[in-house]
C-alpha cells in the first residue's frame, strides 16, 4: 500500500468484495516508523509516515467497503501489515501494531456486529533484513497485548531443507528463531512467501514444521502460500514468480511429503501492488 485515503481504501474494499474474495486479504503498509513520539509506519512508494491510527481508520474503510459490497455468504480475515525493517522494528512498534490491530477488532464487534462475514488480524512481512534479537523484541510487544493473532507472510531466508540440509538462515538468524515468530509465540501464525519456481521456498518451510515436530513435539502449522504472480506482471523476478496455484501446490505437496509435517493447507494469497 502506498496511500491511507479512507476513500481510496472503501472502493478497493468494495471491488474485492464484489469479487467474492474470500480467505486472508493482507494490506501490506510499509516499515515500523517513529515520528514526534508517535508510532505508525513509512508507507511504499515514498509515500511518507502514517500513524497507527490512519492506518487503522484506512483498515476500517476497507472492511466497510467489503461488507458494503459483497454477497452474505462470504469471509475475510484482513490481515494488517507491516515488516521487520529498520531501526524502528522495537518492542514499543510491536505493541503499537497489536493495539492497533485491537481498536479495528472493537470496531468490527461493536453494534452493529460486523463478525458475520469479517474478522481482522495483524500481519509482518519478517525477513533477515533485520536480525532476530529486535525481530522477536516486536513479536514480545506484540504478543504482550494483542486480542487478535498475527501473520507472519515473509521468508525463510537461507533455511536448510532436504536437498540441502547444511544451509544456515542468514544474518545469524537460527531455525529456532524462525519458529518462534512464526508459531511458537502465541500471536504467531505463517503464512509464507513461496516465490520460488523450483520449489526451494516450499522445502525451506517444511523443513521448519518438521523441526517443530523434532524439538517442539509438534509439526508447525501453515496458514497457506504467499505468491506475487501479480506483482511482478511487467518485471521480472528472475524465477520468484510463482502463480497462486503452483505456490499452493508446491508447498501443500512439500508438507505432506513427510507424515510427521502432513497437513492441510488452507489458502492461496497472492501480491498486487496497490500505488
Amino acid at each position: 500500500m502506498a496511500t491511507t485515503s479512507t476513500t481510496h481504501l472503501y472502493n478497493l474494499g468494495c471491488s474485492e468484495g464484489a469479487a467474492e474474495q474470500t480467505g486472508v486479504i493482507v494490506l501490506d503498509f510499509g516499515q515500523p516508523w517513529v515520528q514526534n513520539s508517535t508510532y505508525g509506519v513509512l508507507l511504499f512508494n515514498e509515500q511518507g509516515f502514517r500513524t497507527t491510527t490512519q492506518i487503522k481508520d484506512a483498515a476500517i474503510a476497507f472492511l466497510a467497503g467489503y461488507w458494503d459490497c459483497s454477497p452474505p455468504d462470504v469471509k475475510i480475515t484482513l490481515a494488517i501489515g507491516t515488516n521487520n525493517y529498520g531501526a524502528y522494528t522495537t518492542q514499543g512498534a510491536g505493541q503499537a501494531w497489536a493495539q492497533m490491530v485491537n481498536q479495528v477488532d472493537a470496531w468490527l464487534k461493536t453494534p452493529p456486529s460486523y463478525e458475520a462475514k469479517e474478522a481482522v488480524a495483524g500481519a509482518n512481512d519478517i525477513e533477515t533484513w533485520n536480525n532476530a534479537p529486535t525481530t522477536r523484541a516486536w513479536v514480545n510487544g506484540y504478543d504482550s497485548i494483542n486480542n487478535r493473532p498475527y501473520y507472519n507472510f515473509g521468508s525463510c531466508d537461507g533455511c536448510p531443507y532436504k536437498n540441502h540440509p547444511d544451509w544456515n538462515p542468514n544474518n545469524n538468524w537460527t531455525l529456532e528463531d524462525f519458529w518462534y515468530v512464526s508459531w511458537g509465540a502465541e500471536a504467531a501464525w505463517s503464512l509464507p512467501e513461496i516465490y520460488n519456481t523450483l520449489g526451494t521456498h516450499a522445502y525451506q518451510w517444511q523443513y521448519l514444521s518438521l523441526y517443530a515436530y523434532l524439538n517442539h513435539g509438534m509439526a508447525m502449522e501453515i496458514s497457506g502460500a504467499f505468491t506475487q504472480w501479480q506483482a511482478c506482471q511487467g518485471r521480472s523476478c528472475n524465477g520468484t514468480d510463482n502463480t497462486p496455484a503452483a505456490g499452493w501446490q508446491q508447498l501443500y505437496n512439500a508438507l505432506n511429503s513427510d507424515a510427521r509435517t502432513a497437513q492441510g493447507l488452507e489458502w492461496s494469497t497472492d501480491i498486487k501492488r496497490d500505488y
